[in-house]
């Protein structure tokens, strides 16, 4: 330090002492803890002010202020502070709040971090720029650290990949076809899709000779009388009529069912025309009527032609232009549209491998963590409150999800620490999954969350009996929940459904559910899935057999569950392609595949890429399949992904892209009830300072208190909840609703957010794009590509172009600095206060300000800018915008 007497500043959240040359030269308080809610809004005077450009003490506070005289040289300084809990006593929050040691040297009215080389200013600006660089650092700080816990365990995960290559090497393999000629290929994939098309031509083909077609006019007769008897495993005589080979070789006595040109010897249509009580189909309600019955004759006489496949799309279209695919590619990995530089250098580069390059490079990228958040915390039913952590919900442990997403964690790992649920239960580790509060099972409850995440096997219905139309049993989730509890689980009472009433509701008719467990059987932790795993295969894989969560995870995970498998690769393939090769990703009792071979070589390749998503992720975004140009006649993806249909975003892709398409930023409240931290874990969480669409959760608090709202979140929210996001989430969703409604666009062109976006403000990325632009011209190009990835069509550029014509040379305001603004620290609402009665006034401010959005640029002229602004209005609002092309 220089010589002098100098001014410090000592700031805490929690108790802080700060020592100098071994010397107690300051202190801050402990935090009072009080959580009543009855504490003041602090007034303004009431806060230390030091200069012009002093930064105001954050929510929590407590500071000092002393002056230290040095005699000029190097001193020992130690900054203390207490984090958390004190010798048991709470269960504080361990956060640190803003605790700084900043000092104003002798003759300066600025304040700086005191630090031994470094300039940092403690200022508004000067701490952001400096959070965010540490923030940065401690990133890769916890990812080298992450790196080495796993290091710990890496001799068990090499004798697991060992066991895998064994496996595929002894498993028979699965030939990828030879391409049919005339197809176009990328890869493996464009041949398994390839043959598929072909064989779909010539069964077309075949049919066409017949009156009937069987998927419009067979099917539905099967459908309405047939299938809720004669489908899947449970098919009643063993007559399967959902598949062609099973329902053309018959049931268990009537011999074949479908004889091809020979009416009279297809055992399904006698039973259908006969009359006899003991032997008609269906055997009660509704016979088929007489036109019916001449259908499937007539049907059968004519050679049976039942394509395997409903198709209505056989041409298959050229690869998508450079912006198609580029704005697809970035959607579908980082989650949001590519900014103006990484068009023009992708347009640019004339490389005949650049898609390639470009594909590898996204996978690379951080933000493809971020992107596939919402999608696991979905699957996975990630559902924390932010107020009353412990009340009928999960932890957080969407931290780490993210953090296993950034670091590409095999898919089997991933599992296994999940099923383990160990670590942190409040601030982020995988034991938040194990959180399912007011529910008499939670075990039960989780285990059917891994059965239909990772195993495709709908189970819900299993939780108070026997699936009625499913093949899992009571027992079986039963055991799965006791694998996952760690120990043997007694059946509650109210997770059964009474036999006696069940018979006295029904009036003594035999019921349609089965209850074969009593209340009060225990039941042992127990693999009940034997027909994936062989149980002795998961106590063999798994780290530490003696823990029936390892032995789980291992059954689960184990290379022999080609389930598991094929469940990962056909949810990467539904996210990607539009469609699942099982359109129903969670729940593969309900479909087939309709590529069957390709799923299960995906499968493999699964496991021999060590399970790596990013690996399937590649072979599927570098298929011509995937690259394929939109038809614009088609509504959805078509079966056997000849061409590409205009899917819908997700609600996080339309609200991150419109923030990264504009360079808005994402400006909203932490997302907690407790920002300065007065409450304990089991009251209060902070999910953080929200930058994409996932960090955010539900708002809602006890009574819908409007002291506790918090409103740029929910602007936010509301755009989110309009496109099909959940900010509660009590069970797993994998497919969303994805339908247009009117709230979407009306949201979309007037709500609050949509005045943020528009709104030419100085920290708005159009502003500057404004300012730069050589041309309207220019400008209308820049705001098309930025926005929705593609050039201005003709008309386009000359209708935005001639009305931002007029005062584009005069744009430049004369006096473009905006008249400083009063210094004042702004009140803040938490717990602590939100009873206080100017609570409610302070957050109706607050809302009005969020309603009315930041001030406009002043380095604009007025009506020059709202003209511009009318502009990005209409482009934002394009219809386009919300679709993946």
């Amino acid at each position: 330090l220089p010589a002098g007497k100098h001014r410090l500043l000592l700031r805490g959240r929690g108790a802080a002492r700060l020592f100098i040359d071994n010397k107690l030269v300051a202190t801050t308080p402990f935090q009072t803890g009080d959580g009543s809610g009855h504490g003041s809004i602090r007034k303004p005077e009431s806060y230390l002010n030091l200069g012009p450009d002093f930064r105001f003490a954050p929510p929590g506070n407590r500071e000092t202020t002393v002056e230290f005289t040095s005699p000029g040289g190097e001193h020992l300084v130690v900054l203390e502070t207490m984090v958390g809990s004190f010798m048991g006593k709470s269960k504080r929050r361990p956060e640190l709040g803003e605790t700084v040691v900043v000092i104003s040297p002798q003759g300066e009215q600025s304040w700086k971090l005191l630090a031994p080389v470094r300039n940092v200013p403690y200022t508004d600006a000067g701490w952001e720029a400096y959070v965010r660089e540490r923030e940065a650092n401690l990133a890769q700080l916890n990812a080298t650290a992450r790196e080495a816990k796993r290091k710990e365990h890496e001799a068990y995960w090499a004798k697991r990949r060992d066991a895998a290559n064994e496996w595929l090497a002894k498993a028979d393999a699965v030939k990828v076809p030879e391409l049919p000629a005339g197809y176009p290929a990328n890869n493996a994939i464009d041949h398994f899709l390839a043959v598929k098309i072909a064989d779909a031509k010539t069964q077309a083909a075949n049919a066409k000779g017949g009156t009937v077609n069987f998927h419009e006019k067979i099917l539905p007769i099967l459908e309405a009388k047939c299938l809720s008897c004669h489908a899947g495993e449970k098919a009643k005589g063993g007559l399967q009529l959902d598949d062609r080979k099973a329902a053309f070789a018959g049931g268990d006595s009537d011999g074949k069912g479908i004889v091809p040109k020979e009416p009279a010897k297809s055992s399904i249509l006698a039973r259908v025309k006969s009359h006899d009580a003991g032997s008609q189909m269906p055997p009660k309600g509704d016979r088929l009527t007489k036109e019916q019955v001449s259908l499937i004759e007539t049907w059968i006489a004519e050679g049976a032609h039942w394509p395997d496949l409903k198709v209505d799309h056989l041409d298959v279209t050229g690869l998508a232009n450079d912006y198609a695919f580029l704005r697809r590619v970035y959607l579908d990995t980082v989650g949001v549209v590519p900014n103006l530089e990484e068009i023009q250098s992708f347009t640019k580069d004339t490389a005949p491998d650049k898609r390639a390059k470009l594909i590898d490079k996204l996978l690379a990228d951080p933000r493809w963590a971020d992107h596939w958040m919402g999608y696991w915390q979905d699957v996975l039913a990630e559902n924390p409150n932010i107020l009353n952590p412990t009340l009928n919900n999960t932890g957080p442990f969407r931290w780490w999800i993210y953090e296993s997403l950034l670091d590409n964690k095999p898919m089997d790992l991933f599992v296994t620490e999940l099923v383990r649920q160990q670590g942190s239960v409040r601030f982020g580790g995988p034991a938040g999954f194990g959180i399912a509060s007011q529910n008499d099972a939670p075990m039960a409850a989780k285990g059917t969350i891994i059965s239909t995440a990772f195993l495709g096997v709908e189970m819900k219905c299993a939780r108070c009996h026997d699936a009625p139309n499913h093949k899992s049993t009571q027992k079986e989730l039963f055991q799965l929940a006791a694998m996952l509890g760690g120990k043997p689980i007694k059946l509650p009472a109210t997770s059964s459904v009474p036999l006696d009433k069940l018979h006295e509701g029904l009036g003594g008719r035999k019921p349609l559910i089965q209850v074969t467990l009593k209340p009060g059987t225990e039941i042992t932790a127990d693999w009940p899935l034997e027909s994936f795993t062989p149980k002795a295969v998961g106590q063999q894989l798994a780290e530490r057999a003696e823990d029936s969560r390892d032995r789980l995870a291992a059954s689960i995970t184990a290379p022999q569950n080609e389930r598991f498998a094929q469940v990962m690769a056909n949810r990467l393939w539904h996210r990607l392609m539009g469609r699942g090769i099982v359109a129903t990703v969670d729940d593969w009792e309900r479909s087939t595949p309709t590529h069957p071979e390709l799923l299960k070589w995906l499968g493999r390749e699964f496991v021999r890429s060590g399970y790596d998503m990013k690996v399937l992720a590649k072979l599927i975004l570098n298929s011509h399949a995937y690259q394929r140009a939109v038809d614009p006649m088609l509504k959805e993806t078509p079966v056997l992904y000849t061409a590409r249909a205009n899917r819908r975003l997700a609600a996080e892709q339309v609200v991150d892209s419109l923030f990264a398409a504009t360079g808005k930023p994402m400006k909203v409240e932490e997302c907690s009830l407790d920002i300065d931290g007065a409450r304990d874990s089991g009251n209060s969480l902070t999910l953080g300072n929200p930058r994409r669409s996932w960090m955010l959760t539900s708002t809602s608090n006890e009574r819908d208190r409007p002291s506790l709202a918090l409103p740029r979140i929910q602007a936010v929210g509301d755009v989110l909840s309009a496109f099909g996001w959940r900010g509660a989430r009590q069970d797993p969703v994998t497919l969303r609703e994805a339908s247009p409604n009117v709230l979407q666009p009306a949201i979309l062109q007037n709500g609050i957010m949509a005045t943020w976006l528009t709104r030419l403000s100085d920290d708005h990325g159009f502003t500057d794009v404004a300012l730069k632009a050589e041309s309207p011209e220019a400008l209308v190009e820049a705001m098309f590509l930025r926005v929705l990835t593609r050039k201005p069509t003709d008309a386009e550029h000359t209708a935005y172009a001639s009305y931002l014509k007029d005062g584009f040379a005069e744009r430049k305001a004369a006096h473009a600095d905006a008249p400083p603004k009063k210094r004042s620290p702004e009140p803040y609402v938490s717990w602590s206060n939100h009873l206080d009665p100017q609570a409610t006034v302070v957050r109706q401010q607050q809302e009005d300000a969020a309603r009315a959005g930041d001030p406009p640029t002043t380095r604009l002229t007025e009506a020059w800018r709202v003209k511009l602004e009318d502009v990005l209005w209409a482009v934002l609002n394009s219809p386009e915008f919300v679709f993946t092309p």
